[in-house]
């Protein structure tokens, strides 16, 4: 891509969208605090080693956002490793099979809650498989300590039990029940969209990606994207109002994206 000088001068131009990626993957990674602090930290040097190497091995073939996505998700990955530890899945999880695989990793190693996990699942299509019966998927599959090393003592002991028992009544809580039929409902919605619109919709939702971001990674316009996400989100309204959402409920779904 051209000398060092250059290479700084590219480093520097994409220095702020290096830290929306490398934070939007910590918090994937469940990188929190110092540890999501030092990780952005720990990119940003990997970034600048050997005379900023990373820049010269770009060629141009996609979006400058879409090379550094999945450069810094390698590097996240290789973070996790360094730090935690390498995650295997229980020789239970195994037993079972893919989904609880899948299962376990999401709520034990990602820590997303049982029914946002079982979300992920069926929406990519991993699974067919309620809530409940997922609950039953992963109580086959053994608490195991975190990968971090920890002070383990009757308090996180009781955490530990404490989540475990959280996991199972999730699904009789009211509260939980309606978001679950939420987050069904816009998912159900937004698969009935072409690929693309799918794609922007999801780095705007599940990746927290701004507009510029988005456009950068599928090299779009920025001027007419920010026309194009308005026309979606406001046919996605109309659409989960029609399948039974009230418009509270869509007013905050949708707040986020909005803003």
């Amino acid at each position: 891509m051209g000398d060092t000088t250059n290479l700084e001068a590219v480093f520097l131009e994409n220095l702020s969208l290096i830290d929306r990626i490398a934070a939007a993957l910590a918090r994937r990674n469940g990188f929190v605090g110092e540890d999501a602090a030092d990780f952005a930290s720990w990119v940003k040097l990997r970034m600048v080693e050997d005379e900023y190497a990373v820049f010269r091995k770009f060629r141009g073939d996609s979006a400058i956002g879409t090379y550094l996505t999945v450069v810094i998700s390698m590097l996240a990955r290789d973070y996790r490793v360094r730090h935690f530890g390498r995650w295997r899945p229980s020789a239970a999880a195994r037993r079972v099979g893919t989904v609880a695989v899948k299962l376990e990793s999401l709520v034990r190693r990602q820590g997303y809650r049982l029914d946002q996990a079982a979300e992920i699942l069926r929406t990519s299509g991993d699974t067919r498989l309620s809530d409940r019966e997922l609950v039953g998927v992963l109580a086959q599959c053994p608490l195991r300590p975190p990968l971090r090393p920890v002070q383990v003592g009757a308090e996180s002991l009781g955490s530990v039990a404490s989540q475990a028992a959280a996991e199972v009544l999730v699904i009789a809580d009211e509260t939980e029940q309606q978001r679950r039929r939420v987050w069904t409902t816009l998912a159900d919605a937004i698969r009935a969209y072409p690929i693309e619109d799918r794609l922007i919709l999801r780095m705007r939702f599940w990746d927290e990606l701004s507009i510029a971001d988005i456009a950068r990674a599928l090299s779009l316009q920025q001027k007419s994207l920010y026309r194009r996400v308005d026309r979606l989100l406001a046919d996605l309204r109309g659409r989960l109002i029609g399948a039974g959402l009230t418009a509270d409920e869509c007013r905050l779904l949708l707040s986020e994206v909005d803003a």
